[in-house]
């Protein structure tokens, strides 16, 4: 094996080659002066590494609780003790390198995140349980939706998030508190079709745990909106109510039955919807798709869904509406019926009239 050959100079400069010409030959070329420069920079380096205070910093937001070793622990908490320079190191490596691989996808378009958001708020889901629910700090939710302040006074909303936390955003489900307020008009539908069962106003409440007084407004649709945890109750209640008749042994039960169903045919209101022999039961806390032109605002139809589907099944009997009559003709005609098969299916007499909503306002 070769003997090295060490070198070295006045200013600092040393090296090891495998042979004296390679050895003369970088006494040569080197620099004195760039190697002085060198390392001058390098003591600089280690002076100000030196006075770095490694000392680890705890973390004081009142909801996370960064871990030490991570890239969050870093930069929130400012603590730069041995493990989370390592971390941030490693981060740093790994981003160059995919970038330079084309493969860095890190950051993703925020506006699917922000409006999935916008419709959980627009069905009742308050802020902060969407922040618990995805775990995500209600400040990353506030930019996200309205900005941040700038020197301007205007706020521009975040424009990317990170890949992990839209897909945490994304994978929120509508979750309403018992006390946020909803739509009452599936909440009234049920009520109403156990009415048209035989089931009495005041069975229904005793059930429910609901005075009369209050009661009343809701299943005649007079209150436009109840609580998340009534619709739930109602919701339970017409699954477990829906397929049974009310007991009808004595005279009092017989007469009981006897005038729900009447009230119910008086007022139009049908029993539960049975498609193919299945009961429709519908979304019990529906999450509301938002109108293009203003994400913010509740998009709503003019129409009777039951009313609607009772019709396309063939039930000929069911209240509808000019707006029912156009959305009945409109999915008639997309699942490729003739206007012959409507008219004769739905009972809608000349339903070419209704192809669009240019229609008359005298049309019955």
């Amino acid at each position: 094996m070769t003997a090295l050959v060490s070198v070295s100079c006045d200013c600092g400069f040393a090296g090891s080659y495998d042979s004296d010409a390679r050895a003369a030959y970088a006494l040569r070329r080197h620099s004195c002066h760039r190697w002085l420069n060198k390392a001058a920079s390098a003591a600089r380096g280690r002076l100000r590494a030196a006075k770095v205070d490694r000392t680890p910093k705890p973390c004081l937001h009142k909801i996370a609780d960064h871990q030490h070793g991570t890239y969050a622990c870093y930069t929130l908490d400012a603590c730069r003790c041995a493990p989370c320079c390592e971390a941030v190191k490693a981060y740093e490596q790994n981003r160059v390198r995919q970038q330079a691989y084309g493969r860095w996808d890190n950051l993703v378009d925020a506006q699917p995140a922000r409006d999935h958001i916008t419709r959980l708020m627009a069905a009742g889901m308050g802020l902060k349980r969407i922040g618990v629910a995805a775990n995500v700090s209600t400040g990353v939710l506030s930019k996200l939706l309205y900005g941040r302040p700038t020197d301007s006074s205007s706020r521009n909303p975040s424009r990317r998030l990170t890949k992990a936390v839209a897909e945490r955003l994304l994978a929120v489900e509508l979750d309403l508190a018992d006390g946020a307020y909803v739509d009452n008009t599936d909440t009234a539908r049920r009520l109403q079709a156990l009415v048209a069962n035989g089931w009495s106003m005041s069975a229904l409440g005793r059930l429910l745990d609901i005075q009369p007084g209050n009661f009343n407004p809701v299943i005649t649709g007079a209150r436009r909106r109840v609580t998340a945890g009534t619709a739930r109750r109602v919701h339970a209640l017409y699954l477990e109510l829906a397929e049974k008749a009310p007991l009808e042994q004595t005279h009092h039960e017989r007469a009981a039955a006897s005038r729900a169903r009447n009230h119910a045919a008086r007022n139009g209101w049908p029993p539960p919807l049975r498609i193919g022999g299945r009961l429709h039961v519908g979304p019990a806390l529906p999450l509301p798709e938002l109108d293009d032109a203003q994400v913010f605002e509740l998009e709503t139809h003019d129409y009777d869904e039951a009313a609607v589907l009772r019709r396309l099944s063939g039930d000929t009997t069911a209240r509808i509406k000019k707006a029912d009559r156009i959305e009945i003709v409109r999915r008639a005609r997309d699942a490729g019926w003739s206007l012959l098969d409507i008219e004769r299916r739905t009972g809608i007499g000349r339903p070419d009239r209704y192809l669009t909503q240019n229609y008359s306002e005298d049309a019955s």
